[in-house]
């Protein structure tokens, strides 16, 4: 038997307490497209804080940056913000803690999560004396991204069956910390196969055949601005059973972030001695938009972020900062692929004013 189709309880849930029906009452909305039930809508009163599935991390406002980023945020600006912890679904890392801080042109958020070890190598050569040669070994980094709307419609979900683009920040343990930097990632989920190897197959985790809402957005021109003062599109589409994943670095046109290294040319003194297979890249120009560094002490990982408010290209695959924004965190604990990592629900990265909290050195 066919499953049913399930929708209007998501309606209300996204759309807010009084429904989809309300995208027809006192405002100015345009149908486009009933067969894909596209809706243009605008002056309406909706709030995005009104998802029952998000949560505020707000940033604090500083005069100048102060932070060095070591992943050990024991900075006076730091201490100031306010810690918001949220749960992780699926993978091994239950929680994570939040902070942010911003100034007029840049932005920092710090990522905080528990684990008993620290990974710090990816897949290096280990001496095998069965076979007296090297090969790939089993161990893999920690690694935490952070997923954000990225011009179209957005989910906190890689798996949920959502077919949308994000922007991504991608902190790996061993392939990007030495150099103090995160992969500024691209990335894009499809619901069908569009014959590139960079897409790969996953299934979705979602059960029941599901309609969900989503919307698009014009980007405000300051940070004032509200988002009941934003042009929206609402668009209502199926989730789909199995979604394609590409995550590829957006680094004009560079695609290159390690080198490859080989394998010593000799047996080790020390057979439990391991070797990097790969080595940072130095980074430069647009690739090196987003600084990430992390520190690992008594159980816990520390990561802080900072990048630009608005990245000189300003394309729509890079998130501007200029208003209140949707993102996800997704921690690699263990793992490689995305169906094995952990992820957050939604989250608000909010600015608060800066005439009503400041922070000094």
């Amino acid at each position: 038997m066919q499953k049913k189709i399930i929708y209007l309880a998501v309606l209300t849930a996204v759309a807010g307490t009084t429904g989809w029906t309300s995208l027809a009452a006192d405002i100015d909305h345009r149908q486009i497209n009933a067969e894909n039930s596209i809706t243009y809508v605008s002056n309406e009163n909706w709030q995005p804080e009104n998802f029952d599935n998000g949560t505020i991390v707000p940033a604090t406002h500083m005069f100048e940056p102060s932070i060095t980023l070591d992943g050990k945020d024991n900075e006076p600006q730091w201490g100031a913000a306010e810690e918001v912890t949220v749960p992780i679904y699926y993978g091994n890392v239950k929680t994570v803690s939040l902070k942010a801080l911003y100034t007029d042109k840049e932005v920092f958020i710090r990522v905080r999560w528990p684990d008993p070890t620290q990974n710090r190598d990816h897949h290096p050569w280990v001496w095998n004396a069965d076979l007296e040669s090297y090969e790939a070994g089993p161990q893999v980094e920690d690694s935490v991204m952070l997923s954000f709307e990225a011009g179209c419609e957005w989910s906190p979900s890689f798996l949920e069956g959502y077919i949308y683009d994000f922007d991504a920040w991608h902190w790996m343990a061993a392939r990007t910390d030495p150099t103090g930097h995160a992969l500024d990632v691209y990335g894009s989920m499809q619901d069908h196969d569009v014959k590139s190897q960079k897409f790969t197959e996953y299934k979705s985790r979602n059960d029941d055949d599901v309609w969900n809402l989503k919307f698009i957005d014009k980007q405000a021109e300051n940070l004032s601005m509200n988002w009941d003062e934003l042009d929206r599109a609402y668009m209502m589409q199926p989730i789909v059973d199995t979604v394609y994943y590409r995550g590829d670095p957006d680094w004009d046109g560079s695609r290159e972030y390690t080198k490859v290294l080989p394998a010593p040319a000799s047996p080790p003194e020390n057979p439990e001695e391991v070797y990097p297979q790969f080595s940072p890249v130095k980074l430069e120009g647009g690739s090196a938009e987003v600084s990430a560094k992390g520190h690992w002490e008594d159980g816990y990982w520390t990561v802080e972020f900072r990048r630009d408010r608005y990245t000189p290209s300003r394309t729509i695959y890079d998130v501007v900062f200029n208003r209140l924004v949707q993102f996800s965190v997704h921690v690699f604990d263990q793992a490689e692929r995305i169906d094995q990592s952990g992820e957050s629900g939604r989250l608000f990265l909010r600015f608060l004013p800066n005439e009503k909290v400041l922070v000094k050195d």
